[in-house]
């Protein structure tokens, strides 16, 4: 069927939305069965119907209860369908994407919070979807084409003109950007990750590569040149940063104190003296300078910046402190990759005179780079509990095997139950320790053999940390 003829049809039924995933379905919607990864749309007839699907949009027929339209060549069609039907809200906002292995959560937040100084803004992705006061949560990191498509018009019509949004490498191989343009893409890092399903390290830097080629034409390309892989990203508009003098913008001259860091930053205009942020590391003044790059694009003034990156808000499940008054520190953080945890422990290790990991690994997920994580956690923390984490389809003991087969310090031990190696590791803590239960960072869930169990690290340290401060034991290593 012509997609406006299509289009004429919809109309004439009244339809008030199009979804092709029921776990976003709304009554009067279009149901499009589209052909999974895993299995077929069709598979979700009954509940796409049950949960008030109008219509059906199918290549072929099925007897059902509500009227059913016939086209072929959905795929095809699917990205214009939407485009069309939604009246390209994509055209009406400012987007900006930010992709690497480690980092987008914390540099699109930044991104957002700059922004928000001038513009209504928004930001989608690990965190959810935030702008205005309103905040929702999502099960992705990049939205499907068809929600995202959606909720762009939401914003649109919330005046909303600019949003970045975080993009994985697994959204732009499965197309959830399909049509989509950015005005700035962002390149973090690459790291070791996600080769369960690039399959090698030169896969997994073309998917992210894909991002920069969805650049519009006076589109803004901003690369990481200290990452190995930054020269690979190439814009018609380009400009680097890192801590090299090469880069555009250079921070450097970074110090540490206790409430800020501060750094000079080299632009190419100018040199910034006395940058002061809330946040700690070194991998956060890259995140900063990224930050710094597009909030200029954007024309925020230099002295607006200032300002806003002393109040830069907590980002969730991003190194969240979360111990008060006891003598030691407690922290959660989201870190999963090894270039992520060498980080973060490299950070806190300059802070306490001991270091305790709660580490674990998920299943399903990159298997090779288990011993790496591993090895890191046991070279850089003082001691290791290894324990579970989402083990989905797999065996707990397998995925801790993994983590600990390649290893040579014998600075740790095991204890499966994840709520019980968390309470080990905080009653081990003494005077000056630094406690780090890395993995989840502020998901709310556990997921094992298919089930999905709501769980959350921070609620679980929360308990203990209140236990303790009526019991206080202490339990020597």
């Amino acid at each position: 069927m012509h997609i406006k003829r299509l289009l004429q049809e919809i109309h004439n039924l009244k339809i008030t939305g199009i979804s092709d995933d029921t776990r976003y379905l709304q009554a009067g919607d279009l149901f499009v069965v589209r052909k999974g990864s895993k299995d077929s749309g069709s598979a979700y007839l009954e509940e796409a119907i049950r949960l008030g699907a109008k219509t059906i949009l199918s290549e072929k027929e099925h007897d059902l209860s509500i009227p059913v339209i016939i086209s072929k060549d959905i795929e095809k069609i699917f990205p214009e369908l939407l485009f069309r039907f939604y009246d390209y809200p994509h055209y009406e906002l400012c987007i900006i994407g930010v992709t690497g292995t480690d980092g987008k959560t914390t540099t699109a937040s930044i991104i957002e919070h700059l922004l928000t100084q001038k513009y209504n803004s928004c930001y989608i992705g690990t965190n959810g979807i935030r702008h205005l006061g309103y905040f929702e949560k999502t099960k992705y990191t990049t939205l499907p084409l068809c929600l995202l498509v959606r909720t762009l018009r939401f914003l649109a019509d919330k005046n909303i003109r600019h949003l970045v949004m975080e993009v994985s490498s697994q959204g732009l191989v499965n197309k959830r950007l399909e049509g989509i343009g950015f005005e700035v893409a962002v390149f973090t890092n690459l790291g070791h990750e996600h080769l369960d399903t690039h399959g090698t390290i030169e896969n997994y830097l073309k998917a992210k590569q894909m991002l920069f080629s969805k650049l519009e034409k006076k589109g803004l390309g901003i690369t990481n040149i200290d990452s190995p892989y930054g020269k690979h990203f190439k814009a018609k508009n380009l400009l680097t940063y890192g801590l090299n003098e090469n880069s555009d913008y250079q921070a450097y001259n970074i110090r540490e104190r206790k409430k800020y860091t501060v750094f000079d930053l080299k632009t190419p205009e100018e040199t910034w003296k006395d940058l002061r942020i809330n946040l700690f590391g070194i991998y956060n003044v890259y995140n900063v300078v990224a930050a710094i790059i597009t909030a200029l694009h954007y024309k925020i003034p230099k002295t607006t910046i200032y300002k806003a990156l002393e109040t830069i808000p907590k980002i969730e499940g991003r190194l969240e402190e979360l111990s008060t008054t006891e003598e030691f520190k407690v922290y959660v953080d989201f870190a999963h990759t090894p270039n992520a945890l060498e980080a973060v422990l490299n950070l806190l290790k300059k802070r306490h005179s001991r270091l305790l990991l709660v580490l674990g690994s998920a299943g399903g997920k990159d298997k090779s780079k288990r011993p790496l994580l591993g090895k890191i956690a046991t070279t850089l923390a003082d001691y290791v509990f290894f324990t579970s984490e989402d083990p989905r389809f797999e065996k707990p003991e397998n995925i801790i095997f993994d983590l600990i087969k390649d290893l040579k310090n014998d600075n740790y031990q095991i204890i499966i139950d994840r709520k019980e190696a968390i309470k080990t590791a905080i009653l081990s803590a003494k005077k000056g320790d630094g406690v780090l239960i890395a993995g989840k960072g502020n998901d709310d869930y556990f997921e094992i053999n298919g089930n999905i169990y709501s769980y959350s690290d921070i609620e679980v340290v929360e308990e203990i940390l209140s236990e303790l401060k009526e019991n206080n034991p202490v339990k020597e290593i």
